[in-house]
C-alpha cells in the first residue's frame, strides 16, 4: 500500500508510516498534479492548504484512508468521502495547549504593546512612558465556544487571576462551574468582557457570527482575539472598530482569505496583529498530531480492514 502527503509533517509520523506503505512526499507538487497522482494511493495525508473535495476524492480510485493533519475538517468533504468507503481521520485534540499557548501570547502582545515597542526601540528610540499598556490580572476574559481549546485558554488567564465568562450553546453547566466562569448570552459577554478570545468552528451559522452589531457593544479599553476560523468575525467591521478606536485592539492567527491580499487594510492598523494560521505551529504540536494520526491509519488499515499485516 502506498501513502502520499501533501503538505509538511512531522518526520516522527512518517518514520512510523514508513514502516508499513510506502510514503512520497509531494510538498512542491500543485493541486492539478495532486489530484492526478491520487488515483495510484491507498491513504492521502494533508494538513489545511490541500482542498479535498469530491473532485479530489473521485480522483483517489484506490483511496481507503484521508488523513488531516491537524483539527479543522472544513476542506475535506467527509461525508462524500465517507459515503465511497473512504475513512475520514484527523487529530482533534493534536493543538490543543499550542494554539491556547498563541493566544494568551497574542493577548500579552497586544495588551502590553510588545510588537511597538520592540520596533520602537529598534528604531532607536527609548521612552519608558510611551507604551502603557494593561495587565490580564483581574480583568474579565470571555471565551466564545468552550471546546477543549477554549477551555484550556480558561485555564490559563485563571492562573493569571481572570474572571470568566462564556458563550456557547453546547456546553454543560459542570464545566463551566469546575472553572467557576459565568455562563453568558452573545450580547452579554461581548458588553461585560476586557479581552474576547475566539475559538468557534466556521460553519454558515457561524459565519460572520460577529460583525458591527456585537462590536459596538464591545467597551473602547476592551480585546478581541480570534484563534478559530477566518471568517467568524467581519473583517470590514473589526476595521472600522480598531480605526475609530471604539475598541483598543485585535489579534488574529486566522484570516477569511488565506493567504490574504496583500493590501488587507487591517495590516495598516497599529492596534492589530496577525500570524499567518501558526495556531498548531509548535515542535511538540506537530510531532503529536504526525505520530497519532500515523497510528489512527495504521490501526484502522490493521484491525478494522485487515488490509495490513
Amino acid at each position: 500500500m502506498k501513502c502520499l502527503i501533501t503538505e509538511v509533517i512531522a518526520q516522527e509520523g512518517i518514520d512510523i508510516l514508513e514502516r508499513e506503505f510506502g510514503v512520497v512526499l509531494a510538498y512542491d507538487k500543485s493541486i492539478a498534479e495532486i489530484k492526478e497522482m491520487v488515483k495510484d494511493y491507498e491513504i492521502l495525508i494533508v494538513r489545511a492548504e490541500t482542498p479535498v473535495d469530491k473532485e479530489m476524492i473521485d480522483a483517489g480510485e484506490k483511496l481507503k484512508v484521508i488523513g488531516m493533519a491537524g483539527i479543522g475538517l472544513n476542506h475535506i468533504d467527509v461525508k462524500y468521502a465517507e459515503s465511497k468507503g473512504i475513512k475520514v481521520f484527523n487529530v482533534p485534540d493534536g493543538s490543543t495547549n499550542s494554539v491556547a499557548e498563541l493566544a494568551l501570547g497574542m493577548m500579552l502582545t497586544t495588551m502590553r504593546r510588545i510588537t511597538e515597542a520592540n520596533n520602537y526601540v529598534k528604531a532607536g528610540h527609548w521612552d519608558k512612558t510611551a507604551f502603557v499598556g494593561r495587565q490580564i490580572r483581574r480583568k474579565t476574559v470571555g471565551i466564545v465556544s468552550m471546546g477543549k481549546i477554549g477551555y484550556r485558554v480558561a485555564e490559563l488567564v485563571k492562573a493569571l487571576g481572570a474572571h470568566i465568562i462564556v458563550y456557547d450553546p453546547y456546553l454543560k453547566p459542570e464545566v463551566a462551574r469546575s472553572l467557576n466562569a459565568e455562563i453568558a448570552s452573545l450580547d452579554i459577554l461581548f458588553q461585560n468582557a476586557d479581552i474576547i478570545s475566539v475559538h468557534t468552528p466556521l460553519t454558515p451559522e457561524t459565519y460572520h457570527m460577529i460583525g458591527r452589531k456585537l462590536l459596538s457593544q464591545m467597551k473602547p479599553s476592551s480585546y478581541i482575539f480570534n484563534l478559530g476560523r477566518g471568517g467568524i468575525i467581519d473583517e470590514d467591521a473589526l476595521y472600522d472598530a480598531l480605526k475609530n478606536k471604539t475598541i483598543a485592539g485585535a489579534g488574529v492567527d486566522v484570516l477569511e482569505v488565506e493567504p490574504p491580499e496583500v493590501n488587507n487594510k487591517l495590516f495598516t492598523l497599529d492596534n492589530f496583529i496577525v500570524t499567518c494560521h501558526i495556531g498548531a505551529g509548535s515542535v511538540e504540536a506537530q510531532t503529536y498530531i504526525a505520530k497519532h494520526l500515523a497510528v489512527y491509519i495504521i490501526d484502522y488499515l490493521r484491525e478494522e480492514l485487515g488490509l495490513i499485516g
